[in-house]
């Protein structure tokens, strides 16, 4: 796969083609984004693009270089990211990329090192690479990648040239489902629901996803119809904080999408719901939910979701579902 294909982030990639066929690639880059949105496929890529004896500003994907990096035997070319059963990189990782940095790469290329989770370098261990970043030679290159480029230590970011990833857009991930052969309703369904999220979309089996669509609409259904909600946060009980996040973000993504039904059936346009299956029920509560009330839900479900990006208080947001679907009960 080369840059030209990767989907999204359409500016990101035509700053990086010009920049490699200049030949003024920075040496040290730091992508930040969302999860699913192809970051590391972009890194990948870039590490092929400079190995590529075919072609300068991307990569051929068929010549000898390109695919001994496809199949992880290209010596220019180290992924590093944490070990499994570690919560951060560590020190002996850095010092491996300290020391090859300083080698001759192999067939006139390009070094290329790729940090996956940058910033789950701990300050001891980033300021142990901090040097061979600052002063790299001209055929080395860097490419760290994060999801919040908040926690990245300043010292790190400040030597790099910061490029930010958006969500990838519903559209395009709509697009990219159909054409894997799933249906148009399906397709919007998911994509609506995985919040930019393309890996995710792409991973998912319709099954699974139907699924977890049919928890979240028990738990929608109680929430609305219960006259004293139960805490929500009791959802996710006994699960690791980060699982937690996962199973409120995914679960409010539905809600949200169940609050759109309830609209259209109000309005009579049940052509377009995004859960026909559900039409009878999603009907059987809609006059409890008059449009100006589901309206209201969508933007504040809204609200909760962008909460989420900010390690929220789970506990307060518990409450806070509780307390809108009581406002909307009672009018």
């Amino acid at each position: 796969m080369s840059l030209k294909e990767i989907a999204g982030n359409e500016q990101i990639k035509k700053i990086l083609k010009l920049s490699l066929g200049k030949g003024r690639l920075p040496n040290s880059l730091l992508l930040a984004g969302p999860p699913g949105v192809g970051k590391l496929k972009v890194a990948v890529n870039l590490a092929k693009a400079l190995n590529c004896l075919e072609l300068e500003d991307d990569c051929c994907d068929h010549c000898d270089s390109c695919l001994r990096i496809d199949r992880g035997q290209n010596p220019n070319v180290r992924i590093i990211s944490r070990e499994k059963n570690r919560e951060q990189i560590v020190k002996e990782q850095i010092d491996e990329i300290n020391y090859l940095s300083r080698l001759r790469p192999w067939n006139r290329g390009k070094l290329v090192f790729i940090i996956d989770e940058a910033d789950r370098m701990n300050e001891t261990v980033a300021n142990s690479f901090l040097k061979t970043l600052e002063e790299p030679r001209p055929f080395v290159y860097f490419v760290l990648i994060t999801e919040d480029l908040a926690v990245i230590l300043p010292t790190i970011r400040s030597r790099c040239q910061v490029l930010k990833f958006k969500p990838i857009s519903q559209e395009d991930i709509e697009k990219m489902l159909i054409n894997r052969g799933l249906s148009e309703d399906r397709a919007s369904l998911i994509a609506m629901t995985t919040d930019g999220n393309l890996e995710l979309a792409l991973s998912l089996s319709w099954e699974e996803f139907r699924a977890d669509r049919d928890r979240a609409w028990l738990v929608f259904k109680k929430m609305v119809e219960a006259e004293q909600p139960g805490d929500f946060l009791n959802l996710t009980a006994g699960r690791a904080k980060k699982d937690v996040l996962e199973e409120f973000k995914k679960t409010l993504s539905f809600f949200s999408v169940f609050l759109r039904d309830m609209i259209l059936i109000s309005q009579g346009e049940t052509a377009y719901l995004l859960n026909p299956d559900l039409q009878s029920e999603l009907g059987e509560l809609s006059p409890s939910m008059p449009v100006e009330k589901a309206v209201s839900g969508v933007r504040q479900i809204e609200n909760f979701l962008n909460s989420l990006k900010k390690n929220p208080n789970l506990s307060i947001m518990s409450y806070e579902m509780a307390i809108f679907f009581r406002e909307i009960r009672n009018g």
